[in-house]
């Protein structure tokens, strides 16, 4: 292929990812309701769950700083040569400065976006990651938020300590039921809600913690 062949092919590569990035942006942004309290069958669009597009965005994403990467590569001396003309001698430091104000622009919108912490709360995030990355058995059960469409209840069996056929069977699902199958796809054909399980894996761990405490007033107990 000749230069400009390969010009038109990242150009035409870079306009395809930038669509698609942009569209997937729009429909999580405006389309996609978020947040535990929305039911998870609306969280799909075209057969993919938010979780999924996300995925693709990011795929998107990272095909599409290659290609920037790619671009100015092949068009390194059209660069060189329209830099030098408008900055003459100082070509080098614009071209530097203009990768530094980039870097500057995601700073300035770091630090200016808003970070509620009550809304982090609830979600085991943010501000609260490092403390609430997990369940917590004593005795506060209501918040179960961090469980979501795009886990299995293999992943809900590790980070509860709740065996996931107790969690199955206390939802009234079949024994044989895929454990390791996003909750999402499973609600969508069971006919149950990521609140149901939130509610049974509560439910099971108020049990687990009451028979702790049971057996640590029994007089055999050892602590």
């Amino acid at each position: 292929m000749s230069r400009n062949s390969w010009e038109y092919l990242i150009d035409s590569l870079l306009f395809i990812c930038i669509v698609g990035i942009v569209f997937i942006g729009i429909l999580m942004g405006l389309v996609i309701p978020k947040g535990p309290a929305v039911a998870e069958s609306s969280k799909y669009f075209l057969g993919l769950h938010g979780h999924e597009w996300g995925n693709i965005h990011f795929c998107l994403s990272i095909a599409f700083v290659v290609l920037t990467v790619v671009h100015p590569i092949l068009n390194w001396s059209w660069i060189k040569c329209q830099a030098g003309q408008i900055f003459k001698k100082g070509w080098t430091a614009a071209l530097i400065l203009t990768a530094l104000v980039s870097i500057l622009v995601l700073i300035i919108f770091w630090s200016f976006y808003a970070r509620p912490r009550a809304t982090y709360a609830g979600y085991h995030y943010g501000y609260d990651a490092g403390r609430n990355a997990s369940f917590q058995p004593e005795p506060d059960y209501k918040d179960n938020s961090i469980i979501n469409g795009q886990m299995t209840f293999h992943h809900i069996e590790n980070i509860s300590g709740i065996p996931a056929a107790d969690i199955i069977k206390a939802l009234g699902l079949p024994a044989d039921i895929s454990q390791d199958e996003h909750l999402g796809r499973l609600s969508k054909r069971y006919r149950f809600s990521l609140q149901d399980i939130r509610q049974a894996v509560s439910s099971l761990l108020k049990q687990k913690y009451q028979r702790s405490e049971e057996q640590k007033t029994d007089p055999g107990y050892r602590y």
